[in-house]
C-alpha cells in the first residue's frame, strides 16, 4: 500500500500599515491603496492525502467552519477542479491567528493550502496560476501567497513588492469584538480629498526602512466607521500610542485588531506586560519575509 504523504505549513498573518479606499467598483467591491506586511504570527496547516474522495477540514477553533464555507476548503477544491485526478485531502488547521480580526487568517490558510497541495503532490502549478486561483477565493489571498511587504491596489490583489522590513517589532491587541467587514464598507463615506500623496510618503518610508517615518504615517480610513461603532477600539489605539517606545498605532484591516509599531523588542515586551492582563489576546511579534512556509 502506498504511504500517504503529509505536509506541515505555516500560514502567516498580515497587517495593513496603510489602507485607503479610493473608490467603489461596479461589482460592489472597493478599490484600495494599501501597504501589506506579513508578521511572525501564524496558523499551522497539516495537509494529508486520503484514500477516500473529497476534502475534509478539521480545526481546533470552534468558530472556524469545517465545511465548504471555509476558504481553505475552497482552495483545495479549486486545485482539484483545476488539475483533476486528486482523490482526497485532509486539512487540519491549528489556529493561532484570531478569527475575524483584520489579520487575514482565513486568507492565509487558503494560501497555505494552495501552496501546500502544489508541493505535496508535486503538481508544478506556476505561481501565476496560484495567484489567479487565490484572487478568485478572496482579495487578501494573493498577498498571503507572496507575503513580505507589498503595495496593494485594485481590491488589494494587484501587488507591487516593496523592500522587506527585517525584524521590526509590533504589539498586537485584539479585544474579541466582532466587526462586520461588509457593514463597515457599506456605510463607508469616501472623502472627496484623495490621499494619494500619503500613500507615496509611507511607501518611501518603507523603501528607506525608516520605521520612525512609517510610524508617523500609519493610516487606515476604516478606523472612522469602526471606531464610531466600537469606541473601545479607539481607546486601545490611544493607550498603545501613549506607551514609551511606541512609534505609531493603527487598526489592521476592518478590525478588531489594533497594533503598535515599537521602537525595539524591549519596548514591545514592556508594553505587552502592561496590557496582557487586560486583554485576552495581547502578543509581541515582528515582521516576516514571506506569507507561507513549509516545515517539511
Amino acid at each position: 500500500m502506498r504511504q500517504l504523504r503529509t505536509l506541515r505549513i505555516r500560514a502567516y498573518a498580515k497587517i495593513n500599515l496603510f489602507l485607503n479606499v479610493v473608490g467603489k467598483r461596479d461589482d460592489g467591491y472597493h478599490n484600495l491603496e494599501t501597504v501589506f506586511q506579513s508578521i511572525d504570527l501564524h496558523d499551522e496547516i497539516i495537509l494529508r492525502e486520503r484514500d477516500k474522495k473529497g476534502v475534509v477540514i478539521q480545526c481546533d477553533h470552534p468558530e472556524v467552519p469545517c465545511d465548504s464555507s471555509n476558504l481553505a476548503y475552497g482552495a483545495a477544491q479549486a486545485i482539484r477542479n483545476s488539475v483533476g485526478g486528486i482523490r482526497g485531502l485532509e486539512i487540519r488547521i491549528v489556529k493561532r491567528i484570531p478569527v475575524a480580526a483584520g489579520l487575514a487568517g482565513g486568507s492565509a490558510n487558503a494560501a497555505a493550502v494552495l501552496h501546500g497541495i502544489n508541493e505535496l503532490l508535486s503538481l508544478e502549478i506556476p505561481q501565476s496560476t496560484l495567484l489567479r486561483i487565490g484572487r478568485e477565493l478572496g482579495a487578501d489571498v494573493p498577498f498571503c501567497l507572496i507575503g513580505g511587504t507589498s503595495f496593494g491596489t485594485g481590491i488589494g490583489d494587484v501587488l507591487t513588492p516593496l523592500p522587506p522590513l527585517p525584524d521590526v517589532p509590533f504589539i498586537l491587541i485584539n479585544p474579541g469584538i466582532s466587526v462586520s467587514t461588509s457593514d463597515i464598507f457599506r456605510n463607508l463615506h469616501i472623502p472627496l480629498t484623495k490621499r494619494k500623496k500619503e500613500s507615496i510618503i509611507i511607501r518611501n518610508c518603507v523603501e528607506k526602512r525608516d520605521t520612525v517615518g512609517i510610524g508617523k504615517n500609519l493610516y487606515n480610513i476604516l478606523e472612522i466607521p469602526v471606531f464610531s461603532k466600537h469606541p473601545e477600539l479607539s481607546e486601545i489605539k490611544f493607550h498603545l500610542s501613549t506607551q514609551d517606545g511606541t512609534l505609531g498605532a493603527l487598526m489592521s484591516g476592518s478590525g478588531a485588531t489594533v497594533f503598535a509599531l515599537m521602537q525595539d523588542t524591549y519596548a514591545a515586551q514592556r508594553c505587552q506586560s502592561h496590557f496582557k492582563n487586560t486583554y485576552g489576546f495581547c502578543i509581541t511579534t515582528k515582521t516576516y519575509p514571506c506569507g507561507v512556509h513549509i516545515d517539511n
